[in-house]
């Protein structure tokens, strides 16, 4: 079976390039490409079909990208560096991007990277492996907020983003933002309460403003 991939790159010439790339190996396909992250979540909220890896230039997006990616599509994200390295390339990974394509990557590289990330593997340099680690061992001591939050999936990291930033609006325009039904975020939140020890929307706010959107 083919890999779906989708790419999301500003320019039309390196999104060609990709491409030509890709397709040509006869186990990946290039299925859309897209000029910005905007544009690839609004086509995820608009379809039903599977996506395997989404290609995306690193220094054109937000991390925050990440959210709302694996809230809609179950998609491995390789970040693309064509110039440099970003500097926050362990904020992506963190958030939840499996590997990044150095700039100097070649094509037979670009093709084995697609394919470890599609089978669940990461993919970046040593340097940022010893970056992440490193960053890892100094916030090994998680206060009790943070393990909790840790629980949350994207998911629910996004109906938390959607509540507190709506203030008092009703659930039912919150699942209209969200495009998901008020059932849905009813659901979301009985599980979001559940795991931060929370009984109501006021208790997340407050939790959320302390703890959740510094």
């Amino acid at each position: 079976m083919q890999i779906q991939v989708l790419v999301v790159h500003p320019s039309p010439l390196v999104q060609s390039a990709l491409d030509c790339s890709i397709s040509t190996e006869a186990s990946c396909r290039v299925v859309r490409t897209f000029a910005k992250g905007d544009e690839l979540a609004v086509f995820l909220t608009t379809t039903t079909d599977r996506f395997d890896v989404v290609l995306l230039n690193a220094e054109q997006e937000q991390p925050s990208l990440m959210l709302r990616i694996n809230a809609m599509s179950d998609a491995k994200v390789l970040l693309l560096a064509l110039e440099r390295e970003p500097s926050n390339v362990e904020v992506w990974l963190k958030e939840g991007a499996r590997g990044l394509i150095n700039p100097q990557a070649d094509r037979t590289e670009l093709l084995k990277a697609i394919s470890k990330v599609h089978a669940g593997e990461f993919w970046f340099n040593s340097q940022i492996a010893s970056r992440i680690f490193s960053g890892l061992s100094q916030d090994k001591e998680l206060s009790e907020e943070q393990k909790r939050i840790a629980e949350l999936t994207a998911k629910e990291k996004l109906v938390v983003k959607a509540v507190v930033e709506g203030g008092g609006k009703v659930l039912r325009e919150t699942a209209k933002d969200l495009e998901i039904s008020e059932n849905t975020v009813r659901n979301h939140l009985r599980s979001i309460y559940s795991k931060l020890g929370l009984a109501n929307r006021l208790e997340l706010f407050v939790f959320a403003q302390k703890h959740f959107l510094r």
